[in-house]
């Protein structure tokens, strides 16, 4: 029985999954017939970014000032609240999101109404829509992919490159892309798992993918800082990972906190920022790997400490560019911090990640380790000594982010085309 149960749940699953494609497929073709006539008229085309996860936005931010700057464009950053869970809003604590563009000078529309209704996206007449990150349950319903493919192109620039097949079919998933029309990927790699993962529609020319993506390496390198004078010899900066589920984590949190706090404790000239994923410490409440005074514990510890910054901030941009030394666990942020040039202490996991090609050599650059004693030895050479791979990370970036300058001004004159 519990076979049959089993064949029966695939072939419904299968069914809903090509009706999905089919209603995705019929709506792109007709958006894209309505975009294109509005090309042909000389209309100007508006572009919806709707932002959510503000550490995303460095990938997103160079488009939006591009069509700032273009008369065939009109776009607009609308402004939903991080705390969405199953299309549900988990508080009462207003749009923090929405909060930070204004605070940070930005023209934005609240998504969230005065009375807890959702701005109607159907208002500003979309042509094409962006979201900060491809994940459907944490956005309200009307604002899915599956709910905007209706009336709009859906396009993607991915939140984070992906460096191992592992986590590509979580990043990529069925469940958005299928109503993405134009996913702007990192690399050939990522091209190719796209179109293998939709070859019909692609086939049939309804959906395409295109290799102008690396706009969050586009941002970091214009928006270089001069690094600011202070009194600590060496800044460390430590990205750990959310989660340390076999499945999408990996994070050697627990392993190395009390290690690495020791380390700042030993050496007060050394400052180490933790900057952690937003929705680490949260996670591990909710995982019972920590309770809640645990957190507020660590975090009191992080305030006492003259050495020891927890950064929550929701932009790293400066912070990358003003510390010496990364540590960090999978993650896509590594090629962001790669191209600072600085060097990377790299965390293996017990986890058997697939690597992609660029990442496979973009890691043997940086410093691996896998237990405590690796982590310390590489950390103090690095801060004693002297950084032995310097030029092994120069030859990597020379081979693989070498057409950095302009993918953002690749996508915005694709979107303007007439065969777009």
């Amino acid at each position: 029985m519990e076979k049959i149960k089993y064949v029966i749940e695939n072939i419904v699953y299968r069914i809903k999954l090509y009706f999905h494609y089919v209603v995705a497929y019929y709506y792109i073709l007709r958006n894209r017939n309505k975009v294109r006539k509005k090309i042909t008229n000389g209309e100007v085309l508006n572009c919806i970014f709707i932002i959510q996860y503000i550490p995303s936005w460095g990938k997103l931010e160079p488009v939006y000032l591009k069509m700032k700057n273009d008369s065939r464009f009109n776009p607009i950053i609308l402004c939903v609240p991080l705390n969405i869970q199953n299309h549900i809003l988990m508080d009462d604590k207003g749009n923090d999101t929405y909060d930070y563009f204004i605070d940070n000078g930005y023209e934005a529309i609240n998504a969230l109404n005065s009375d807890g209704s959702w701005y109607d996206l159907h208002k500003l007449n979309p042509d094409y829509v962006f979201h900060s990150r491809p994940y459907n349950s944490y956005l309200p319903e009307c604002y899915t992919s599956y709910n905007i493919v209706k009336y709009s192109l859906i396009c993607n620039i991915l939140y984070g490159m992906c460096i191992t097949n592992n986590l590509i079919p979580v990043t990529i998933n069925r469940g958005y892309f299928c109503d993405v029309y134009c996913y702007f990927a990192f690399d050939k790699y990522e091209i190719d798992y796209f179109k293998r993962l939709f070859f019909l529609g692609c086939k049939l020319g309804i959906k395409t993918s295109l290799p102008y993506g690396s706009t969050s390496l586009e941002q970091i390198l214009v928006n270089k800082v001069e690094k600011k004078k202070n009194e600590f010899t060496k800044t460390i900066l430590w990205t750990p990972r959310w989660s340390t589920d076999k499945k999408i984590g990996g994070s050697n949190f627990f392993n190395y906190k009390d290690i690495l706090l020791k380390f700042a404790k030993e050496h007060p000239n050394i400052k180490l920022i933790l900057r952690p994923h937003p929705l680490m410490l949260n996670n591990f409440i909710e995982t019972g790997e920590m309770t809640k005074d645990e957190v507020e514990a660590f975090k009191e510890y992080c305030r006492t400490e003259n050495n020891l910054i927890l950064d929550e901030e929701k932009e790293y941009n400066q912070t990358f560019w003003n510390s010496d030394i990364l540590i960090t666990d999978v993650s896509s942020i590594v090629p962001e911090y790669f191209i600072t040039k600085h060097p990377i202490i790299y965390c293996h996991s017990n986890i058997n990640y697939q690597y992609t090609n660029f990442a496979r050599d973009m890691i043997h650059s940086c410093y691996e380790v896998y237990n405590e004693s690796e982590l310390i030895t590489s950390l103090s050479k690095l801060i004693f000594d002297k950084d032995e791979k310097e030029q092994l990370r120069i030859q990597c970036i020379d081979s693989y982010f070498n057409n950095l300058e302009n993918n953002s001004g690749n996508i915005v004159d694709f979107l303007a085309a007439k065969s777009a």
